[in-house]
């Protein structure tokens, strides 16, 4: 009930309008805070109703993510065999450098790269099978994408010239046959063997007398004053030197051939004081030296 009374004004009395707050009820009186709470983690602490359906709905997410991981990979192992049978990435072309007297053929054969996949040809194998081949000294093999193997192949140089039977080989310092019928110019080595038989390319004749005759030709100018005119390989007796004013000598294996080159130098010179002439200076036995 609404209750208005009309009071008369009284003078001096000045009315006042007081808002007093109240605390509400059950309250104590303090001041009032908002205050925001955090949903409490999951497996923390007390789990209401929507925690309990979220935590439901885990499994599924779970499935989503690992569904997503395998279509990735399958994507990935799709797109990976694409590119492995794609002819995109096919070896179609071989760049051969360096080759002179071997065919480009003979190397892309040896190579066997052809149609395989740029990502998975094997190179080590590839170098590996040309250099097998007799006139290779060196070879490198690089990709060039996206379709071209490129090889790029060293021959083996022409050192010297070996006869034997009356047939003429071109060989390397190692020795090794690089053409037959080929002789080089005069003054480059030529060694003449005594051994029956033929050589075919990639043959390796003595390498103790291709040893020997490399040490001669460089020694013999400087220490006797005259140049060679042939290095023979004779069976029985090993190591044989015409010099160009006529003088043989035989220096047997070779071993120690600046020793063997020493000695005859200082014979040389003491029959020249002498007044000795020989034709032949036998150097095999080392400290015995025998002038004929």
């Amino acid at each position: 009930m609404i209750i208005r009374r009309n009071r008369a004004h009284q003078p001096g009395v000045v009315r006042k309008i007081v808002r007093r707050t109240r605390p509400a009820v059950g309250g104590n009186g303090h001041r009032r805070e908002v205050v925001r709470r955090s949903p409490p983690v999951i497996g923390e602490g007390v789990v209401g109703p929507h925690h309990r359906a979220f935590r439901a709905a885990l499994p599924g997410r779970r499935f989503l993510a690992a569904f997503c991981g395998l279509a990735i990979a399958a994507a990935l192992t799709a797109g990976a065999a694409w590119l492995y049978r794609s002819p995109y990435l096919r070896v179609q072309t071989i760049e051969v450098e360096g080759a002179q007297r071997m065919s480009d053929r003979s190397i892309v054969t040896a190579a066997d790269l052809l149609g395989r996949s740029m990502l998975t040809a094997d190179l080590a194998a590839a170098q590996r099978a040309v250099y097998r081949l007799p006139l290779v000294s060196s070879v490198r093999v690089e990709r060039d994408w996206p379709s071209t193997i490129r090889i790029i192949v060293e021959e083996r140089r022409p050192w010297g010239t070996w006869e034997q039977a009356g047939v003429d080989y071109l060989i390397d310092r190692e020795g090794v046959v690089i053409a037959v019928g080929e002789r080089l110019p005069t003054g480059a080595p030529a060694i003449r063997s005594s051994e029956p038989g033929s050589r075919i390319v990639g043959d390796r004749v003595d390498y103790q007398a291709v040893d020997a005759a490399a040490e001669i030709y460089e020694l013999l100018p400087r220490q006797l004053g005259t140049t060679v005119e042939e290095v023979a390989f004779i069976k029985g007796k090993g190591v044989q030197v015409t010099t160009a004013d006529g003088q043989v000598a035989l220096l047997g294996d070779s071993s120690s051939i600046a020793y063997k080159l020493a000695v005859w130098a200082a014979l040389a010179a003491e029959a020249r004081q002498r007044h000795i002439a020989y034709t032949t200076i036998d150097l095999r036995y080392g400290n015995r030296p025998v002038l004929q």
